[in-house]
């Protein structure tokens, strides 16, 4: 699996755009998540003061529970049958997406709503790296049952926006699993003309097997950021993104991961980016931008620490255009200008207590973990710096209106195959 890290523009069709679901993020080049650049309502996720540019509408993102254990032993050719796969860890994939959706209302100045679904796919990783193991019965459960509250008004000319986000589960099964997980966090938006800046804050985060006793404890997790706009063409933007957690090893584990039964984890991010529109005729924009993301966890076990960097310059081309009332065409390519990956004792995030300090590892043997990682951090299998290959990405989509219902679809590309995705906007 294959992910370049990226960001999409600001003028006209490209800001404050009526289309606005996954779908079309992925076919401007940018990401469901980390989205800087692409202004539409997937940026209220990031900056929640922008719930005041949509309001009155009703978003449905089609998919799946996600990308599981049993969906990659699939892919890797392992006889695993779906009674035995852990599904109460997921990814949200290209291939293998999670449904969502959810409702924003105007009222005067206000606006509020709600969404369902929205699972961070980075603290769903951060749980899976601090899993016992690499099989499914082994996997702490992922954030499930997620609900984000909105609320924003105007003050002025200032906009200012909050978020508050509950996910709690316990999940019983007949094969004896018995696992808890939560998550609380609140973020904090403002934008006004040309910027904007956001505080996101975790506010708590915690997964547990009650059967095992391995356990995952968020400590500190904020996300911080904003975006500066010249001559309505031209913007800069960025973020810095920081979780700290403690992890819980059952007694096997324990001797050999952590001798104090406890191990420290970091996960950073920063992104840094610009991008220029330009109006190709009076209903197509095209766009051009790069941005420069580093991504580094480390995890500091008794027997060595285990460390992964990556860094990744992207080029990306785009446009999008309205061909006539009822279709919007819109497609981008992106390339790595500049992108490496650098790991050390990678094998003991991998495998646990079967690995040793620079131990060569197989990355489909490792399940959900290496799944994970490989999003970061490309296509390698020993420690060590390699540069990333590979990486040119053409996404296509289209949005189809009909009265007051937009559907947006995409195609995209990745390493060996292709993916769908499919939304429903309805404007009342």
């Amino acid at each position: 699996m294959k992910k370049v890290f990226l960001g999409a523009a600001t003028l006209a069709l490209l800001s404050t755009s009526a289309y606005a679901t996954k779908a079309r993020l992925l076919a401007l080049g940018d990401e469901v998540e980390d989205n800087y650049y692409t202004m539409d309502d997937r940026y209220i996720f990031t900056n929640a003061s922008y719930v005041n540019n949509y309001g009155d509408m009703v978003v449905y993102e089609f998919g799946d529970e996600g990308f599981n254990y049993y969906e990659v032993n699939t892919a890797a050719g392992t006889a695993t049958s779906p009674a035995q796969a852990a599904e109460h860890a997921t990814l949200d994939s290209d291939e293998k997406s999670k449904a969502q959706g959810g409702f924003l209302k105007s009222h005067g100045n206000f606006t509020y709503g709600a969404f369902l679904g929205n699972e961070s796919n980075v603290s769903s990783l951060l749980r899976i790296v601090a899993s016992d193991g690499n099989t499914g019965a082994d996997y702490l459960a992922t954030a499930d049952n997620q609900v984000d509250f909105f609320f924003g008004g105007k003050a002025g000319t200032l906009n200012w926006g909050t978020s508050l986000i509950y996910a709690g589960s316990e999940r019983k099964n007949s094969q004896g699993e018995d696992l808890d997980d939560t998550a609380l966090a609140v973020k904090l938006g403002v934008n006004k003309d040309n910027w904007d800046a956001f505080a996101n804050i975790s506010l708590a985060s915690e997964s547990e097997n009650k059967g095992t006793g391995n356990k995952f404890e968020g400590k500190l997790g904020f996300q911080l950021g904003g975006s500066y706009t010249l001559n309505n063409n031209l913007k800069f933007y960025g973020s810095f993104k920081k979780f700290d957690w403690e992890q819980t090893h059952n007694a096997a584990n324990a001797a050999v991961l952590s001798a104090g039964g406890k191990v420290d984890g970091g996960f950073t991010r920063y992104d840094i980016g610009v991008g220029r529109s330009y109006q190709a005729t009076d209903s197509t924009q095209v766009f051009v931008r790069t941005q420069l993301t580093a991504i580094d966890i480390e995890v500091e076990y008794s027997a060595a620490t285990s460390e992964l960097s990556t860094m990744n310059l992207p080029l990306i081309i785009g446009f999008e255009s309205k061909a006539n009332d009822w279709l919007v065409l819109r497609g981008s390519v992106s390339q790595t200008v500049y992108g490496n990956a650098d790991s050390k004792n990678l094998g003991l995030l991998l495998f646990g207590q079967t690995a040793t300090p620079g131990a060569t590892f197989e990355t489909d043997s490792a399940g959900l973990k290496a799944a994970g990682i490989g999003a970061y951090a490309g296509n390698f299998s020993n420690d060590g710096e390699v540069s990333m290959e590979n990486t040119t990405t053409v996404n296509l989509g289209a949005t189809l209106t009909w009265n007051k219902i937009d559907v947006d679809t995409l195609v995209g590309s990745m390493s060996d195959n292709a993916y769908t995705r499919f939304a429903v906007k309805y404007n009342f």
